[in-house]
């Protein structure tokens, strides 16, 4: 007997569509009918396309100057990732769907998983006015699949998506819905199957995910491992893979990106490597941590030379994340990889041997005043006041050469007030 003849334990996964696109369609009604394009870190790729824009044939990760005149020619409008907008946008999308059930499992940005325990009305019906009121309240279209477990709801919602289900919701609800389902999902669709895992499983004969699904068990485990094995049973309707919460404590912590342009300064990389260690110490509170060992890394050649990737890391006793004491470290760390002469077009900063603070064992010969904590807790409070950024250790201000480039920047319509749109009558 099938899980869903015995009325179990429904998830839904309610995904928004084109959610860059649709975050920056939301507060700019004069694109919402045009092509959009959005671009990743420095304006260097496609990351992001509307419907419009996948039909012209442009691929994700495409290169910008590759089709900057054909977006041109076209009327596509460009934007750079505001990420302050959609990290607003996500928050939004997630309250909107508490209110339609009490236990939402945040997936991605995105994506969350809604898991309904013994519910008596029609659960489509329900998530018909989940998706809608999300469309209200957010002005970003979503879609919903429905099923005994994540990999056959994220199959659902991929249908849902593509074949523009009526209502934006398609439930699986019988041992027929879920054979044709399957026989009609490519095995390189299902969730956790990735491009090379698809390869190797289309050179067995392993085409749809329903191939998948009635393949020899014991040998697949064998030739691919458990995780594979748990992708195998969720397909047949047995729930066994489980997340991992994404505020849980995680084991290091990075922080990185490219520049704007290359930098040969040594103070204009400091200021890099100092925003990144602010962002890091903002994590690491987050947790409740503290670190024990602090990593910097460059990538730099000499000009017309190959690129390279050079890191030097320092101990910290004892483990400690006070702003102050981790830029004091991270400088010494600059130094010794600093190179005159050089192009740098990355730094980046890593956290790692993280404990908890309350667990971290007392230094008999440290003769910190215990000040560093104070200040760290102050910088703390008055940026989770008035906003990321407002009060920053000296170091973050040297340079502002290692901005990262976003010439088609939208404006923080929810962060900022001096950006807040305007309506005219």
């Amino acid at each position: 007997m099938k899980c869903w003849d015995l009325e179990p334990n429904q998830i839904a996964l309610v995904d928004v569509n084109n959610f860059y696109v649709s975050s920056e369609r939301a507060f700019d009604p004069t694109i919402r009918h045009k092509p959009v394009a959005v671009y990743s870190n420095n304006d260097g790729c496609v990351i992001a396309r509307c419907a419009e824009v996948k039909a012209m044939g442009v691929k994700m990760g495409t290169p910008v100057f590759e089709v900057r005149k054909f977006f041109r020619e076209r009327g596509v409008v460009p934007r750079s990732s505001n990420y302050e907008l959609y990290h607003d946008m996500s928050c939004r999308f997630t309250a909107s769907l508490e209110q339609f059930c009490p236990d939402v499992e945040q997936y991605s940005i995105d994506e969350s998983f809604l898991h309904f325990r013994g519910f008596g009305e029609d659960l489509a019906a329900h998530c018909q006015r989940a998706v809608s009121a999300v469309h209200k309240w957010t002005s970003m279209p979503c879609c919903a699949g429905i099923a005994p477990t994540r990999t056959l709801a994220k199959a659902c919602n991929h249908f849902a998506k593509t074949l523009g289900v009526s209502g934006g919701v398609l439930q699986l609800n019988s041992e027929y819905h879920r054979q044709q389902l399957l026989k009609q999902l490519p095995v390189g669709e299902v969730w956790g199957v990735g491009s090379r895992l698809a390869e190797r499983f289309e050179a067995l004969g392993i085409e749809t995910a329903w191939d998948l699904s009635v393949s020899h068990m014991p040998t697949m485990r064998k030739a691919f491992g458990v995780t594979v094995e748990r992708t195998m049973r969720e397909l047949q309707g047995t729930p066994c893979i489980e997340l991992a919460p994404l505020d849980q404590a995680k084991n290091e912590i990075v922080s990185g990106r490219m520049f704007g342009k290359l930098l040969t300064d040594f103070d204009a990389l400091m200021a890099s490597i100092a925003n990144h260690v602010m962002l890091a110490c903002e994590k690491l509170a987050a947790q409740k941590g503290v670190a024990g060992r602090l990593v910097v890394s460059l990538q730099g050649r000499v000009p017309g030379g190959e690129w390279r990737e050079q890191s030097a890391y320092t101990a910290l006793r004892p483990a400690c994340d006070a702003p102050q004491v981790l830029m004091k470290a991270a400088r010494a760390c600059l130094r010794e990889v600093f190179g005159c002469g050089r192009e740098y077009r990355r730094a980046s900063v890593m956290l790692t041997a993280l404990e908890e603070a309350s667990e971290t064992q007392s230094d008999l010969f440290d003769a910190s005043t215990g000040m560093e904590a104070g200040v760290a807790d102050c910088l703390a409070a008055i940026n989770h006041r008035f906003g990321r950024g407002k009060v920053v250790l000296g170091s973050v201000k040297l340079s502002d050469e290692w901005v990262m480039k976003r010439d088609f920047l939208s404006p923080a319509y929810t962060s900022d007030f001096s950006q807040l749109p305007s309506a005219r009558v």
